[in-house]
């Protein structure tokens, strides 16, 4: 199976695939001028609300279990969020993931039953193991990433941001692909 995207945003929102263990849900969100991934890393708030919902099963993403106009997802059981633009997964403090001196690190990710291969963009001195055990952020950016599930390696996600939910962080490796 080819890598799935999502697309079609409207102006002021951010079209994104969320990903669980058992289901894949194409929405947008209302971003209010802010960034998603400032929003997903707020631990003051549980929950981020999603427009324009399809819902299928994760392990057959052609099947459309149901299409809602305003729903609530719980950031805790979101494994990844896959995002077609490199912008909407980067921080309102974008200088942390992106920076003339930053340089690429890859990655290979095992995350709530998926595994993630891209790069990760850090200033030289991060150590990029302890970055990823220590950072108080829930969602880390996984630049230019593919998602494999576990499962079934023919469901594969793509884009050119992968935000990994860190809670769900099983297994991790650094250096070459």
């Amino acid at each position: 199976m080819e890598a799935q995207q999502f697309s079609g945003a409207r102006a002021g929102y951010v079209a994104a695939e969320f990903l669980t263990r058992s289901y894949r849900i194409n929405a947008e969100v209302n971003t209010r001028g802010a960034k998603l991934l400032d929003e997903l890393n707020d631990h003051m708030a549980q929950f981020v609300q999603i427009e324009r919902a399809y819902v299928s099963p994760l392990y057959d993403p052609a099947t459309l279990t149901g299409s809602y106009d305003l729903g609530q997802i719980r950031k805790d059981s979101l494994a990844l969020v896959v995002l077609k633009q490199m912008r909407d997964g980067l921080p309102h403090r974008e200088g942390q993931y992106m920076g003339r001196d930053h340089i690429e690190r890859a990655v290979q990710i095992m995350a709530g039953g998926f595994e993630v291969q891209g790069v990760i963009r850090l200033h030289p001195t991060v150590d990029l193991s302890s970055f990823l055990r220590t950072t108080p952020e829930a969602f880390v950016p996984v630049f230019d990433a593919t998602a494999t599930a576990a499962g079934r390696k023919e469901v594969i996600f793509g884009g050119a941001v992968i935000l990994v939910n860190r809670t769900r962080l099983e297994l991790f490796f650094t250096g070459s692909r």
